[in-house]
């Protein structure tokens, strides 16, 4: 049977193979107290193919801090997923939060793109915490210089790029994990100890192991919203 003989038509789409695995684990809780965490996180798929990996804190917690976080990450789904570019999109976020309200209501935005094809993590970071990328026992820290979104008229954003590289583990996390601990005035310095001395390479469990000694370091309360996302790349 021929197409003609029918006069249907076939629409074929043609996907390029992986070159990497994608493994990922996410972990979060609410302050101590609180109903509504103030943190919110994004995980999706884009039409592009690329992997789209967010948090935003909003200041604060609760109801008001949740509606600014809330709001940015549904702002930077639907606009990287209808074509604007990165930095088109969280200037949109930032006017937009600068305007929605009379309060000063402020979050930060930890943006990872990741292009399995290519081999290739886009981090676009705007008032946010470092992110750490591990492999073996080497940990590397991406850093933000940047002032949460809707403090400013005009966003400064930090960017980053990083080729993937095999059992590469992608640690990214709110600043309710790095406050928890009150013994390094370098706050950041805890996680990458911690995440030295972890052995698993699941992202599943990093994820929930980074989280419990974030509450333990309070003696078992939470005392801030607490949020990570973890990646592990493999090689097919």
């Amino acid at each position: 049977m021929t197409l003609n003989e029918t006069q249907d038509s076939n629409v074929l789409s043609f996907i390029a193979e992986d070159k990497y695995n994608i493994n990922i684990g996410m972990a979060n809780t609410t302050k101590k107290g609180n109903v509504v965490s103030g943190d919110s996180t994004l995980k999706v798929r884009l039409q592009d193919g690329k992997y789209l990996m967010a948090i935003s804190d909003g200041m604060g917690s609760g109801v008001d801090a949740a509606k600014s976080s809330i709001l940015a990450l549904n702002m930077l789904k639907k606009l990287l997923s209808s074509g604007f570019d990165k930095d088109t999109s969280v200037e949109l976020i930032n006017s937009t939060i600068l305007n929605s309200s009379e309060k000063e209501i402020f979050a930060t935005l930890d943006i990872a793109i990741v292009d399995l094809y290519t081999g290739n993590i886009e981090f676009i970071k705007n008032g946010a915490c470092p992110t750490y990328i591990k492999n073996k026992k080497k940990i590397n820290v991406v850093k933000s210089l940047t002032l949460p979104t809707g403090i400013v008229d005009n966003v400064d954003l930090s960017l980053y790029d990083k080729d993937i590289e095999d059992n590469d583990i992608l640690v990214m996390c709110s600043d309710g994990i790095l406050d928890s601990n009150v013994e390094y005035k370098n706050k950041e310095l805890w996680v990458k100890y911690l995440l030295e001395d972890i052995e698993t390479e699941d992202a599943q469990k990093i994820a929930d192991l980074v989280l419990n000694e974030a509450i333990d370091n309070n003696y078992g309360v939470a005392k801030d919203d607490m949020s990570i996302i973890v990646c592990r790349f493999t090689k097919k």
